[in-house]
């Protein structure tokens, strides 16, 4: 009798779910609806074919949509994320950063080699040179105001470009919810995350600020960038997924200052990346050189200046390179026993390049690149703090801040021949802008010493629109 106990709390347990399970197949919501609390659009209904049985998916499908009809689900994921959180030490702002710990999972990457290897540190000079940094004359001119592309309207007013067309309502309109969105195969869209009224009007006053720091003729350049995963989701799944979607841009560009462009890397991108581009890595959860190049190309051309090619550079290239998300591909349909490309830019002119803990303190000369490891953090040798100075070798009369998390670092390399020098920094919590400095560093007085025209915003979507990185971090460090 005693054995039978546990035989009969089993089979009326599972019998349970699986009558919860049927129920919810037919009477949940077939159109999955909308969960308020998680952002995103829940799991439609599977439809059942042939074809997505033995594909696997419909068990996919059928999964997930039983997960998201769960009866009362809002309130019971609320309650497991705060017991999770009782017990979880990751802060609360890495956990807005990226739910899946990206953030951790990058800092690992960053400070890390494969198979448990020793890091690359760079060599310490005998003797460090500092450069003397000298102010551009006011008369100076930076990047040209010329039209920005179609994707970033209206264009700004100047003596040399026409007036731009009146700016339709509904793109000016800060309270209509963006979103951004996976393209379903039959035009539809698939709802990933949306951008509410106060994060659209607190990042444009971050972006406005930083335009008011600047010279008369200095420019302000912002993108977001999705993370690699999803990229891959709609690249995975080709018979669900046509392209991904974003209108969450020209809504910023229509109510920003002049001097401020904005550009979508998600339209840019899609066509690239349909082409068979990799822009975007699939064991990593960054975007790729060649991805970070198609970007800077279209911000350059925009502005009528002539591109430099991607293949003006050498490469060094390692064929097996495996990244942050290794163990969470390797579980994907498709996705096993997979390795990435990585290609690490050499650079075009002699490069130097200098971390300064203030304006003026030099803490240490870096090697620019950091080509043999076969890490993300070969670009740059990855985030130096608090602040980064690389000297380009080129001669160029204008001076760039990168303001970003992990994802200016590929960006960097290719617009550093546009720039005499160019300058970052990570303004993340888990970085020391501040805490290096004694608590009270400011970057007005950067923008200042350096002489910088142009600030360029290169963030994924963990910093981006929605997050308090570019709410409220980036104007509380401007000063």
């Amino acid at each position: 009798m005693k054995k039978k106990i546990p035989y009969i709390i089993a089979y009326w347990w599972v019998m349970t779910l699986f009558a919860l399970g049927l129920f919810i197949l037919i009477l949940g919501n077939r159109d999955g609806g909308f969960s308020q609390s998680e952002n995103r659009d829940l799991q439609d209904a599977p439809a059942f074919s042939l074809k997505n049985w033995f594909d696997g998916t419909f068990s996919r499908e059928a999964e997930a949509y039983l997960s998201d009809q769960f009866p009362e689900r809002d309130p019971v994921v609320k309650t497991a994320d705060r017991m999770l959180s009782a017990f979880d030490a990751t802060s609360e702002k890495e956990r807005i950063l990226d739910q899946s710990m990206i953030m951790e999972l990058e800092g690992m990457n960053e400070g890390s080699e494969p198979d448990g290897g020793e890091p690359v540190l760079p060599d310490e000079p005998e003797d460090v040179t500092v450069p003397v940094f000298e102010t551009p004359a006011s008369g100076a001119s930076a990047l040209p105001t010329l039209p920005v592309s179609e994707t970033a309207t209206p264009a700004p007013v100047s003596e040399t470009t026409p007036a731009p067309t009146p700016v339709d309502p509904s793109v000016k309109d800060t309270s209509t919810v963006r979103r951004f969105s996976l393209r379903r195969s039959d035009g539809s869209l698939y709802t990933r995350f949306q951008f509410g009224k106060d994060a659209i009007e607190d990042t444009v006053k971050s972006l406005n600020a930083y335009r008011a720091a600047l010279p008369e003729n200095g420019n302000v350049i912002f993108t977001y960038i999705p993370y690699s995963q999803d990229a891959n989701e709609w690249l995975l799944y080709p018979d669900n997924f046509s392209g991904w979607y974003s209108n969450v841009e020209p809504t910023l560009q229509a109510n920003v200052d002049e001097g401020v462009y904005v550009f979508s890397t998600v339209n840019e991108l899609e066509q690239h990346m349909r082409d068979g581009d990799l822009c975007f890595f699939k064991t990593d959860h960054h975007w790729t050189g060649l991805g970070a190049y198609y970007v800077q190309r279209l911000m350059m051309r925009s502005f009528g200046v002539p591109s430099i090619s991607y293949d003006d550079f050498t490469y060094t290239v390692h064929e097996n390179f495996t990244g942050s998300i290794t163990s969470t591909v390797h579980s994907l349909a498709g996705y096993r026993n997979l390795s990435d490309r990585l290609e690490v830019p050499g650079t075009l002119a002699p490069a130097r390049a200098f971390v300064y803990r203030n304006v003026s303190e030099l803490v240490k000369e870096v090697r620019y690149m950091e080509p043999e490891r076969v890490v993300y953090a070969a670009f740059l040798g990855g985030t130096h703090d608090p602040f980064y100075v690389a000297e380009t070798g080129f001669h160029t009369g204008h001076t760039a801040l990168v303001i970003c998390d992990s994802f200016g670092l590929a960006f960097v390399p290719y617009i550093a021949p546009y720039y005499d020098r160019v300058c970052l920094v990570d303004l993340r919590d888990t970085h020391s802008f501040i805490t290096q400095t004694g608590g009270n560093n400011k970057l007005k007085p950067y923008i200042e010493h350096y002489g910088i025209e142009d600030v360029y915003f290169i963030v994924s979507r963990g910093c981006g629109v929605n997050s308090s990185y570019m709410r409220s971090i980036v104007r509380k460090y401007l000063g």
